[in-house]
């Protein structure tokens, strides 16, 4: 009688490390979206600097923070939806978001009342135009989740070989 025995434990092993391996992509791409946002809202605050918005306390570039999705699918970079007083003579509450919108694109200007039969209006704008930082900053945006992609692999392949 031949007997003949095949040794399975390092084929258990091997999966049993590929299963651990496997358990620590999501928290390897959490912290790889972390970077990366991190990263881009660097990029952000810089373009409103060159943008030439009037921030000199910094506030609006405090709205702007990092938001990863919930199911780790993407980083972006926005203002907070947090209520802050407006600036200039009209000081009233706006939500941030709203005020880094109007900053961005621009707004329209108000119109002349037209009570006065002789008024003419010597307006020569409709809409006040927008500073663009967040177009400015996703030239930049692309190229960092390039590289944070890149980076992502090269960490995964390192990972992976046991």
């Amino acid at each position: 009688m031949q007997e003949f025995l095949v040794d399975t434990s390092e084929w258990y092993s091997f999966w049993r490390d590929w299963e651990q391996k496997i358990k620590q992509i999501p928290g390897m791409k959490e912290a790889m979206l972390e970077r990366a946002g991190s990263a881009v809202r660097l990029d952000v605050q810089r373009a409103i600097d060159r943008s030439g918005v009037n921030d000199r306390t910094g506030r609006v570039k405090l709205w702007q923070n990092r938001h990863i999705g919930d199911k780790l699918g993407y980083v972006a970079v926005r203002a907070d939806s947090v209520e802050v007083m407006s600036g200039g003579g009209n000081r009233k509450p706006l939500n941030a978001g709203a005020l880094t919108n109007y900053l961005t694109s621009g707004h329209k200007v108000r119109g002349p009342s037209g009570r006065n039969k002789r008024y003419r209006p010597r307006a020569t704008m409709t809409r006040v135009p927008g500073f663009s930082f967040y177009k400015t900053a996703s030239y930049g945006a692309e190229k960092i989740a390039l590289e944070a992609a890149k980076q992502f692999l090269d960490q995964l392949e390192v990972e992976l070989k046991l």
